[in-house]
């Protein structure tokens, strides 16, 4: 598991080398405030959405997590993040947005009168660009692993015609037995077929003897 982790670390740091962190003001419900932002690659916001609310559960402590259908956005309330808000809670909110094949996701960390910015923060925002990051490395975990079960499903179903396709070989195997010794049953048949026909001759012939005594016989007597 540590090794398929590191590999995914590898592969995003590559594939986010097109689209790095970004950090900038950005709309969400409560104006126009500074926001971490990332592009994952190969990824659709509703499955994203789905496991936010997994990583936001296991990534922290407390708080709760709601969707907001009208503004569209996730809002953490009264989250424990030691590593960006040390004592005190923070609330977060994310909002995901598909962009051709990739999702992009945003994310404001509002500290309690700020938003966490890299001017003002320092290493918090270096800890809220990390908390991004996994989250994004979590997304292709969780896509891969979507992956592979359809791929297992996929195998799944070709070894089940693998396995109809042996029973219709034992199948044919049957048919072609059965029709063999109907052929050599018939092969008989023809065989004694000929000899009764030979013997059904002979017969005839000795009728035809017997027929032709019998006429004789008659013609005298009509003499």
């Amino acid at each position: 598991m540590k090794l398929l982790y590191i590999l995914l670390i590898t592969c995003f740091t590559i594939s986010f080398s097109f689209a790095q962190i970004e950090e900038g003001n950005r709309s969400m419900s409560q104006g126009s405030n500074n926001a971490i932002s990332l592009e994952i690659p190969n990824a659709e916001a509703k499955f994203a959405k789905k496991v936010w609310t997994k990583y936001i559960k296991e990534e922290t402590k407390g708080g709760k997590t709601k969707w907001d259908k009208k503004m569209k956005e996730f809002f953490s309330d009264d989250l424990e993040y030691v590593a960006i808000g040390g004592a005190n809670t923070i609330d977060l909110y994310a909002k995901f947005t598909n962009v051709g094949e990739n999702v992009e996701v945003s994310v404001w960390f509002d500290l309690g009168g700020a938003y966490l910015n890299s001017e003002m923060h320092g290493d918090k925002y270096n800890e809220g660009a990390k908390f991004l990051m996994r989250f994004a490395i979590e997304v292709a975990i969780e896509t891969t692993k979507m992956e592979l079960k359809e791929e297992e499903k996929k195998k799944k179903n070709l070894q089940n015609d693998l396995e109809s396709l042996k029973k219709k070989k034992e199948g044919y195997h049957k048919d072609i037995e059965i029709a063999k010794n109907k052929i050599a049953e018939a092969e008989a048949n023809i065989e004694q077929n000929i000899k009764d026909q030979e013997n059904t001759n002979g017969a005839i012939l000795e009728q035809d003897n017997i027929i032709e005594k019998i006429r004789k016989k008659l013609e005298q007597l009509e003499k």
